[in-house]
């Protein structure tokens, strides 16, 4: 049993390695370097690359809410760094803010149900500023620095908006036919459970993206589109399940191939008339499954006008979201309490025995607690423990050759993408980036 729970912490994900993110997240921290190299600023450009850390946030979501999400992480990016610099004279000034920064971003995320880092890096930017020594009143440049390295991952995040802007609504909804198809196909075989939970998943995945996505005062026809294919697809699978339910062995493989061929058409750059393939074999059920199948293909290329749907959106507001978290029973708010707590009793200890580069400890206090189960807390401490002994070997060699200038912005491109990467495949080893960007604290 134990064995097994160790093993675990080095598992990877069967994901295809996300090159692209991978590229984009290194860009975000490396660029701003640069062009500190460029004006003569080297020091400048280190600090503005902290801001890169704001693409670490992005994620399948809608591009409104993520132009949203990314400028308010930039922002409180800045503002960590800030308080960081005015606040670490006083070590116990610090100890408590930097509780209330990790508290109020866990509270903020866990409320919001938004995917990703979560505060780690509000966190690791604060924190970090305690070995900086800067005088305070230079914390609004320096938070402003950061701000507008944020401002270029802002940018980079939202690229894919003058290409696609409906790119990950189309991803979610194309992921909820595969998976049907999928489903159809293992209709009778023991991997139909499996499979009923893939797309049940990936309709709830569609849903929240696409709730997300929805602007009361302009909502396009493709989202409408969209939207509509997402409740056919719900109620192409009631069907699937009924027809399961009823002792079914198997499904003609024309129904399979139908639902992955509209799949396909979801992101297909050719207008392209579907072939909806006929069954030879069919009896009323069938009949029926087909028939909305049929609407589905007719929602995704008649004109929205023509279509006899209506589309009924409610979203909770902020304010509701929030105060049903801020609860003494909500395990939201308790989580966040804890995780605060925890931040400032480390930081605490730590700036009590003068440590070198005391923040360490409660970043890494702070990375571990970031498991949502014991056990993936556990396997998070295991791999906090490896990176930071891997990521202490690789920036002693780096160190070695005394890079300076360009070199360094090329590391921190290196090492930025290796970062993400190995973060997505659950093998995280975050710690090369950090220690590689600290050459700015000598």
């Amino acid at each position: 049993m134990k064995k097994n729970i160790i093993k675990g912490a080095f598992t990877v994900k069967k994901t295809p390695f996300p090159w692209e993110r991978a590229i984009c997240a290194g860009i975000c921290s490396a660029v701003p370097v640069l062009i500190g190299l460029l004006f003569g600023n080297f020091q400048y450009g280190l600090i503005a690359g902290i801001g890169g850390f704001s693409y670490l946030y992005v994620w399948n979501e809608p591009y409104p809410q993520r132009a949203k999400k990314i400028f308010f992480v930039a922002l409180g990016l800045a503002v960590s760094n800030g308080f960081g610099i005015l606040t670490a004279p006083s070590p116990f000034a610090f100890a408590v803010i930097l509780g209330l920064i990790g508290a109020v971003g866990t509270f903020i995320f866990g409320a919001l149900k938004i995917p990703g880092p979560a505060s780690i890096f509000f966190v690791i930017v604060f924190a970090s500023t305690s070995a900086s020594h800067v005088d305070p009143t230079l914390a609004p440049l320096r938070a402003g620095l950061v701000f507008l390295g944020g401002a270029f991952a802002w940018l980079v995040a939202m690229a894919g908006w003058f290409f696609n802007p409906h790119g990950p609504e189309i991803k979610s909804v194309k992921r909820i036919y595969s998976e049907l198809a999928a489903l159809v196909d293992s209709v009778g075989t023991e991997h139909f459970n499996a499979a009923r939970e893939k797309t049940v998943l990936a309709l709830t995945d569609a849903d929240s993206t696409l709730l997300a996505g929805y602007v009361s005062w302009k909502s396009s026809t493709i989202f409408k589109q969209l939207y509509l294919l997402k409740e056919q697809a719900h109620s192409i699978l009631l069907d699937i399940l009924e027809m399961a339910a009823d002792g079914r062995t198997n499904l003609p493989s024309a129904v399979g191939e139908t639902v992955q061929a509209l799949a396909h058409s979801l992101d297909c750059k050719k207008i392209e008339p579907m072939i909806i393939l006929q069954p030879k074999e069919t009896d009323q059920a069938v009949d029926r499954l087909f028939s909305k199948i049929y609407d589905a293909d007719a929602i995704m290329n008649e004109p929205i006008s023509r279509i006899n749907r209506d589309l009924k959106i409610t979203k909770p507001t902020l304010i509701s979201i929030f105060l049903n978290a801020f609860d003494k029973n909500s395990i939201v708010f308790l989580s966040s309490l804890k995780y605060g707590i925890v931040l400032m009793v480390a930081a605490m200890i730590a700036f009590a025995f003068d440590f070198n580069r005391s923040y360490w400890i409660p970043v890494s206090c702070g990375a571990v607690m970031l498991g949502s189960t014991i056990i993936s807390t556990f396997h998070r401490a295991i791999q906090r423990a490896i990176g930071t002994t891997v990521g202490i070997f690789i920036a002693s060699i780096i160190l070695s050759i005394h890079p300076a200038g360009i070199m360094v912005a090329l590391f921190i491109l290196l090492l930025g993408g290796l970062t993400e990467l190995f973060y997505r495949t659950k093998l995280c080893f975050c710690r090369y980036v950090y220690h590689t960007k600290l050459f700015a604290d000598g």
